[in-house]
């Protein structure tokens, strides 16, 4: 077996490894910081910021 195969079988062996600790429940790592550094508060929202002056469709007539 070449170099390129143990690379392979360990990838698959790395992936097989953390599907079964993701779907055995693995342990919420989110509760380990203090929580006075960042508070999250409410939903996120990707919304973006309304523009200042907005464009106004003029009439051009030809």
């Amino acid at each position: 077996m070449t170099l390129t195969d143990y690379a392979g079988l360990a990838g698959l062996f790395a992936a097989a490894v953390l599907a079964l600790w993701m779907l055995l429940g693995a342990p919420d790592l989110t509760h380990t910081a203090p929580t006075h550094l960042a508070r999250h508060r409410g939903t996120p929202t990707l919304r973006l910021p309304k523009p200042t002056h907005p464009v106004r469709a003029t009439r051009t007539s030809k």
